[in-house]
């Protein structure tokens, strides 16, 4: 039968804790960006748009830079595209544009369509007041991903056999 010291198990619980916690938050202090043009509340306000022009505003999620977009109203979908990041993917990752518009109360998809397929048009849909644009990224699994993985499961782990003193 093992029987467990409490007395070493305090130290070893307080370092497993703060390595767990790095290994949970880490990851994503690294992933955040920094955010361009204005931020009102949290969200990117960019404007792109003539002195005197009339503009609309659309909402951008996901892609290369989310927020609300002040754009000239002769600005259609595929302009405002190359303005939001162009979607964002590379690699092996599969973009898919989704266009909403409030339709007798609702909103409801007008568009859905990969970015490749939609790269291709000859003809982009023109965007009205209000609408919003979601760009929904899928990525497959690279070695990066399984190595990134692979070290997180590897190093929580021996953390575990660390605190509890396994093995000794």
């Amino acid at each position: 039968m093992h029987t467990l010291r409490l007395r070493s198990v305090t130290p070893h619980c307080t370092l497993g804790l703060a390595l767990c916690l790095m290994l949970v938050v880490g990851p994503a202090w690294a992933q955040q960006g920094a955010p361009g043009g204005r931020e009102a509340g949290g969200t990117a306000y960019y404007t792109f748009a003539r002195p005197g022009q009339n503009t609309i505003e659309v909402l951008v999620l996901g892609g290369g830079r989310s927020g609300v977009y002040e754009i000239g109203e002769n600005i259609d979908l595929g302009k405002l595209m190359a303005l939001a990041g162009g979607g964002g993917g590379g690699g092996d990752a599969t973009v898919t544009v989704h266009l909403y518009r409030r339709e007798g109360g609702e909103r409801t998809r007008i568009l859905e369509e990969r970015l490749d397929a939609f790269a291709e048009r000859p003809q982009y849909p023109p965007l009205q007041d209000g609408d919003v644009v979601r760009l929904e990224t899928s990525e497959g699994w690279g070695w990066r991903e399984v190595l990134q993985i692979t070290t997180a499961v590897t190093s929580l782990t021996f953390t575990v056999l660390r605190i509890f003193d396994v093995g000794r």
